[in-house]
């Protein structure tokens, strides 16, 4: 053990005596056997109490055995205080004797009601327990010890008449010694004596023995509750009857319906009958005066001049220190009566009632909730305005030196069920810039589904506005609790559907959670959708939409947060709604970064051909889906072996950036539309995407790139291609000289390899004679025409009439006639056909210009190309015949059938 003198204030220790050979003293008998003290200490405790015997139990007197208790003090000042709890016990002879529990320590601490509350202390020792129990003892906080002596006492229990007797027999006598004619198991009686006159009646201080005697006459207490008969020696009896003096029986009551803890403690100890009976007056008059017109007023009993001093400035002030000290319980049980009752004439005391309890609700330590909560609902009943309050909780914050947190939830609720408006009010204003944004967002949840959830959005801007004075970045608690919550959207729920808000406000309030955990950019989404809610159907899907619109500012996050939607089976409508944030350029150039998501298209497409948009914007679009290349990446990527699919994305497409309308009602790519998309390039299928939303106009060339794109696509040069494509791509004008039919073909025209020429050559030797090949003219060639889609002037439309559907009198054959009535649309369709024909024949029968072998003649393939119809100065209908070329075919009006000839 540890060597110490005396125990520290906040510390007590503890001693037990028993009888034992081998005593913590030495020798043997009755003695110390345990102990939390040192060598020191217990050395000076075991001679004040005597080894144990410094009080003995009235069962070794012969008495009824019982656990008796006591307290006394020590020292020169009797600074040194001793609590004993003393058993009945056997020594080993098996002769009655004692077993005494002892905390000492200093008398401030340890005195009689320290004791008297810890009567069922569970931690005193026993005879069946002291075998187990060590020599060693631990020290006991002080504080703890306190704790358990208050909840130990159970004070409302007690006969009132009972303490009122024993009450009177100590104002009668207040510097006696006193023998109590009770039985020394009843504890509550001689608490509640003790808690009103310990240190109030008399100079000594109140020391007691219930149930034993002690053995030094030093010692001796001033209450002593035993059965012995000699006690009664020097002491003045208290019984509960009372003494003969009605005057003091009337103060002895008035002090045993005080609350004890009410009381104020006279600055001295009163040391007569009078001056105890004035302090008790004084004591009752400022405790119960005001509370005593209150019950008359709703017992109804008030007179007239009562009723006017209670309700004046005299009686508010009275009324209000009364209830100052009067318990929670009694004043909340005497507003709710009232507030049944309504005494007529009584506004002010009314006012003032409420406005007291509203005080005394804001001054609850907490320990008893349901009281104070009963408290402020009578508050309430009673007419509490919000200006009231409002004084009340400015105030009460005031007052405060440091706001915790069980201030702050004692302040909401306050604030909340008085009816003050958060949002208005400056104290409530600094008392939530006190608090964390994770347990402003906990209001938040608590009050959505209650009934103050008009106050939940408040609490979410106010924790907004924290994070938006501060560095901005997220909140590790707060991105908790979205986890925790996914993403706070039950509680957005609530609060939008039960406050009436719109949609922005609902995306507002998603602001505000997302900013408030991730912080402001969102550098990083995917925590964001790792807390969405599991269940994204039961959520209609408002938390993909309204982060959609939180994040409107970055294209990449809103097209992940679309592609898990749809992930997630999100209706078209939602992804619609969610790419709708974003501008028709970033909708363009979004989708182009996202590869990997073609189930994105056709909303995007949806989104773009909803949309009205000026020339400007028009101009942007489409600059930004040629520099996409009209997301032929994407495209070709999904669909690699189904060309139908990306024909219809391309049309989708083009149709949504283009807005042209369709071909047929008269809408369509124009011609610099379709020339600024196939300079841009592309495959054959967005190609051929193209010539089908070409407008009528515009068909020609989309159709003449397709054709070229082909011939790149099979290997053939480009002079092949140039050559097929070659202009002029409208009808021949009316020629005013025509060609002899002798005349040799352009140069830049092909000619077949075995053509037969018109001046035969005998071969020197025998065989049939061969053809020598002819001598071209000095004609320049054809050079090829480089592509281009600048259209030629268009002729104008000729619609024939009835007369000119008729076989004409010119005596033309009826198949010319046909011919010549096709339109420039399917002359174009023959035009890029025979050019396909010319190719495959060039690649089939082109060669060496070698002679052929003698005695065979090859047969002369020749193809003639007859271009469209062009007008001429002269029509049909006029009865003028158009001249005739030289070839026999008619210089104008119509030009005649592509012509196959075979000659052997």
């Amino acid at each position: 053990m540890t060597t110490r003198s005396s125990p520290a204030p906040g510390r007590v220790d503890q001693i037990v005596f028993a009888w034992s050979d081998r005593l913590l003293a030495g020798g043997r008998g009755l003695g110390p056997v345990a102990t939390s003290l040192g060598t020191d200490g217990l050395r000076v405790w075991n001679e004040r109490l005597a080894g144990g015997d410094v009080a003995v139990g009235q069962w070794l007197a012969g008495a009824a055995e019982c656990a008796a208790l006591g307290a006394l003090r020590f020292g020169r000042q009797g600074e040194h205080g001793a609590a004993l709890r003393l058993v009945p016990a056997r020594d080993p002879n098996g002769r009655p004797s004692q077993l005494v529990h002892a905390l000492v320590g200093s008398a401030s601490v340890v005195n009689a009601a320290l004791v008297l509350g810890l009567h069922r202390w569970p931690e005193w020792s026993t005879p069946d327990r002291l075998d187990s129990t060590p020599s060693e003892l631990e020290a006991l906080d002080a504080a703890a010890l306190w704790a358990h002596a208050r909840a130990g006492l159970d004070e409302p229990s007690v006969r009132r008449d009972a303490l009122a007797g024993l009450l009177a027999g100590v104002l009668a006598a207040p510097s006696d010694s006193y023998l109590a004619e009770i039985s020394p198991d009843d504890v509550g009686l001689v608490a509640g004596l003790v808690h009103r006159l310990d240190g109030v009646a008399g100079t000594a201080p109140l020391t007691m023995l219930l149930g034993a005697q002690v053995t030094r006459p030093e010692l001796r207490p001033r209450l002593l509750a035993v059965g012995l008969p000699d006690a009664r020696n020097g002491r003045t009896p208290l019984t509960t009857t009372g003494g003969a003096d009605p005057g003091v029986a009337r103060v002895a009551g008035l002090l045993a319906d005080l609350p004890a803890a009410s009381l104020t403690r006279p600055r001295s100890p009163l040391t007569s009958t009078g001056a105890l009976a004035d302090w008790v007056e004084a004591e009752h008059q400022r405790a119960t005066g005001g509370l005593d017109l209150v019950d008359r007023a709703i017992a109804g009993t008030l007179d007239e001049p009562a009723r006017r001093y209670l309700n004046g400035p005299k009686g508010q002030e009275q009324l209000r220190a009364d209830l100052r000290t009067a318990g929670t319980a009694q004043l909340t049980d005497r507003l709710l009566r009232w507030t049944e009752a309504k005494p007529p004439g009584l506004s002010e005391a009314t006012r003032t009632l409420r406005q007291v309890a509203a005080e005394r609700y804001m001054a609850d330590d907490g320990e008893d909730r349901d009281s104070a909560d009963r408290l402020l609902e009578a508050a309430r009943r009673m007419g509490l305005t919000a200006t009231e309050a409002r004084r009340v909780l400015a105030n009460w914050y005031a007052g405060l030196s440091k706001v915790t947190s069980a201030d702050q939830y004692s302040a909401v609720y306050f604030a909340l069920g008085a009816g003050i408006d958060p949002a208005s009010d400056d104290t409530f204003a600094r008392l939530l810039s006190g608090m964390k944004a994770a347990s402003l967002l906990e209001w938040s949840r608590l009050l959505a589904p209650s009934d103050h959830v008009q106050a939940a959005p408040h609490f979410m801007r106010a924790a907004y506005r924290q994070w938006s004075r501060g560095d901005r970045r997220g909140d590790e608690d707060v991105r908790a609790l979205m986890r925790e919550t996914e993403m706070f959207h039950e509680t957005i729920h609530d609060i939008v559907s039960r406050c009436g808000l719109r949609a922005e406000d609902e995306n507002d309030l998603y602001r505000t959670v997302l900013h408030l955990a991730y912080g402001d950019p969102v550098t990083d989404l995917a925590p964001v959708l790792g807390a969405l809610p599991a269940d994204a159907e039961a959520t209609q899907f408002r938390p993909w939409a309204a982060l959609a619109d939180v994040l409107a500012g970055d294209r990449a996050h809103v097209f992940q947060l679309a592609a898990q939607a749809r992930r997630r089976k999100a209706p078209p409508s939602v992804l619609e709604d969610m790419l709708g944030v974003l501008s028709s350029t970033d909708l363009v150039q979004g989708l182009a970064e996202q590869p990997g998501q073609p189930g994105l298209l056709d909303p995007v497409c949806r989104v773009l051909t909803g949309r009205t948009r000026t020339p400007a914007e028009k101009r942007a679009i489409c600059d930004a889906a040629l520099a996409g290349r009209f997301l032929a990446g994407l495209v070709e990527k999904a669909w690699p072996d189904e060309p139908g699919q990306r024909f219809r994305a391309y049309t989708l497409l083009l149709r949504a950036v283009y807005q042209a309308g369709d071909r047929s009602d008269g809408g369509g790519l124009t011609r610099t539309e379709v020339d600024e998309l196939v300079r841009a390039g592309g495959t054959a299928t967005f190609l051929l995407a193209v010539a089908a939303q070409a407008a009528p106009d515009a068909v020609v060339p989309a159709l003449l790139h397709t054709t070229r794109r082909q011939a790149a696509d099979l290997g053939l040069s480009s002079d092949i291609t140039d050559y097929t494509v070659r202009g002029p791509l409208r009808a021949a004008e009316t020629r005013t000289t025509g060609r002899r039919a002798a005349e040799p073909a352009p140069a830049g025209m092909p000619q077949g390899r075995h053509a037969q020429d018109p001046h035969p050559v005998r071969p020197a030797g025998p065989g049939p004679a061969r053809t020598a090949p002819p001598l071209p003219l000095p004609e320049p060639p054809i050079p090829p025409q480089s592509f281009s889609f600048d259209p030629p002037t268009a002729p104008p439309d000729r619609f024939p009439s009835g007369s000119e559907q008729e076989p004409p009198d010119d005596g033309r054959h009826p198949i010319a006639v046909w011919i010549a009535d096709r339109t420039l649309q399917e002359w174009a369709i023959a035009v890029v056909g025979l050019g396909i024909v010319v190719l495959l024949c060039l690649l089939l029968f082109g060669g060496s210009d070698e002679t052929p072998p003698p005695g065979r003649v090859a047969p002369t393939v020749t193809v003639t190309v007859a271009p469209s119809a062009s007008p001429t100065t002269a029509s049909p209908g006029d009865g003028a015949e158009t001249p005739a070329a030289g070839d026999g075919t008619p210089t104008g009006g119509r030009s005649p059938q592509p012509t196959t000839e075979k000659t052997p």
